[in-house]
């Protein structure tokens, strides 16, 4: 699924500029340190160029520790080119305030490997979500992975950092 992102619509636009903005003012000893906070194989795989759109796909999102964190979806789980697929990371309540932030990588084989943010939800702030379209020439057949990756601030003194609990 070599796709073209678009944001789901969890952030009014002013917040993400002022978020923008506020960034651009931090110092590089500021900058996170990020560290993946689950299992690197949490991945689904999303059959692009099928006739018809399929039923979703989901995986179990499971900390380094083993514990289980939450789900990640993606809907439809393939469909023709040009689809437009949901991607949510849903991660449960005890552990919402220790991911910082959302990716997915999709590995498209020959088409190369991408990796897009995931915005989260205001009012929610353990559902992550971005939409992505999928994209390939007419006739086009393929099996993408897409791998679900939970991060955490290890600089950041107010989450559990590497003390998870599990």
């Amino acid at each position: 699924m070599r796709p073209t992102a678009r944001l789901l619509a969890f952030v009014p636009g002013g917040l993400a500029l002022a978020v923008g903005l506020l960034g651009i003012e931090c110092s590089e000893s500021e900058e996170p340190n990020w560290v993946q906070f689950n299992h690197a194989g949490d991945s689904v795989l999303v059959e692009v160029g099928a006739e018809e759109e399929l039923e979703p796909v989901s995986t179990t999102l499971v900390s380094q520790w083993g514990v289980e964190v939450g789900q990640g979806t993606v809907s439809p789980g393939g469909g023709p080119i040009g689809t437009l697929h949901t991607v949510l990371a849903v991660v449960g309540d005890d552990w919402e305030d220790q991911v910082g932030r959302v990716t997915v990588r999709i590995d498209s084989g020959d088409r190369g490997v991408d990796e897009y943010e995931l915005t989260s939800d205001p009012a929610d702030e353990g559902t992550w979500g971005i939409e992505l379209e999928s994209e390939g020439e007419a006739g086009e057949l393929r099996t993408d992975t897409l791998t679900f990756r939970l991060w955490y601030d290890d600089q950041d003194t107010t989450s559990a950092g590497d003390d998870t609990g599990a």
